[in-house]
């Protein structure tokens, strides 16, 4: 056996039984070795291990491959995410991000290997919002990367992300609102439809929201939670995303009057089906008293909408409704985003911008009105004559 060191360089030796040249160098007492057909490739190789080596960072995890580095991350990050942002991290890694980088070593990924793997996602026929989701959470697992300094680089800053379309809003117009209520009324969806389209929560919100979340004397409600559907089919909750998310709803007297009708149907069920209501009981269940899940509320809307040649309405444009009613009856933004519980005023803005040019031609007329009644002498004086 055949064996040679390099200054500084570590040492290359070549094995005859394996037919192969071996390289290693030590680091903190480790020693960290690669392997190779020709003793160039091998001398590179300990090249960029001593590269790593030398920028203050581990050759050990530095030349880990991808899929091994991206479940040790997912696992370290675990104990802060949600269980259904883990469920959503853990479905593009497994699916999508190991199967086109996992191959390749975390210090030698390239903006070349990403710009790569979202090409050839997109010839596979995925979505540019499924692909802007892994650039996201890839950019996030190379950021920790380099804070742990398992890389000196960044490869993600040299890739594009993605440029995704949002997706089209299709509120309902006023004169429809009362036709979708009305169809909806034959179905066990509508408490959830009318409170969706008088309040501008979401699916999931609707969902999570408890009886003692409800004040019907004060016509107000609490939203702290919603719903979610894990793996294996079961309902859990879980609290709303960020603070502002967390929020009080005033409710029209309408709304009041809806919740307070479900509220007594709801206990009239309870006898007939035999299950108990309480504080705790969620305001929209199925009449025997099983969850209402929300693939079925989606699914019964569109067969409501469907009815009256509104195919393209999702339940989703209830909340979009809520805003847009509320933006053209000059209500102020601000108010709209507590209602919505966007954390910033510049969501609520840039996603109801169609509703602003109405908004400003009003506010140019107030502008003007008010310039004009300056203009006015006071009230006893006559113009043009001497006091």
């Amino acid at each position: 056996m055949a064996k040679r060191r390099l200054n500084q360089e570590g040492s290359i030796t070549f094995h005859k039984k394996w037919n192969l040249w071996y390289g290693r160098i030590t680091h903190e007492g480790k020693r960290k070795g690669v392997y190779g057909k020709t003793k160039e490739e091998v001398r590179d190789s300990i090249k960029e291990l001593i590269r790593i080596q030398d920028s203050g960072q581990s050759p050990h995890t530095g030349m880990i491959l991808m899929k091994d580095y991206l479940n040790e991350w997912l696992e370290l990050i675990k104990p802060t995410l949600k269980h259904k942002s883990y469920d959503a991290y853990e479905s593009l890694l497994r699916i999508h991000l190991i199967p086109q980088l996992g191959h390749i070593r975390l210090s030698k990924l390239t903006p070349e290997h990403i710009s790569g793997a979202w090409v050839r996602m997109l010839k596979e026929g995925h979505s540019a919002t499924l692909i802007e989701h892994c650039h996201l959470r890839l950019s996030k697992a190379i950021h920790d990367a380099m804070k742990r300094k398992l890389i000196s680089r960044n490869p993600m800053q040299f890739v594009i992300k993605p440029r995704v379309e949002a997706k089209e809003m299709n509120p309902l117009s006023l004169e429809d609102i009362p036709r979708v209520l009305e169809v909806a009324k034959a179905t066990e969806y509508y408490a959830i439809i009318h409170t969706a389209i008088y309040t501008g929560m979401r699916r999931n919100e609707l969902l999570g929201l408890r009886w003692k979340d409800i004040n019907l004397d004060e016509a107000v409600l609490h939203l702290n939670r919603s719903t979610y559907r894990a793996k294996g089919g079961v309902t859990e909750y879980q609290t709303t995303k960020t603070k502002s998310g967390s929020r009080a709803i005033e409710l029209t007297p309408s709304s009041a009057i809806v919740l307070r009708k479900q509220w007594e149907l709801q206990k009239k069920d309870a006898k007939t089906y035999g299950y108990k209501v309480t504080e705790d009981t969620p305001v929209f269940i199925r009449r025997t008293g099983k969850p209402l899940l929300p693939t079925t509320v989606t699914i019964g809307f569109k067969k409501i909408v469907k009815k009256l040649d509104l195919d393209d309405v999702r339940f989703h444009d209830l909340r979009h409704t809520h805003a847009t009613i509320m933006l053209l009856q000059k209500v102020h933004p601000k108010v709209v985003q507590e209602r919505l519980g966007h954390s910033k005023m510049s969501t609520t803005m840039d996603l109801y911008s169609h509703v602003m040019p109405s908004m400003q031609k009003d506010a140019v007329k107030k502008f003007e009105l008010a310039l004009e009644t300056s203009k006015k002498p006071p009230i006893g004086v006559e113009i043009g004559v001497e006091a």
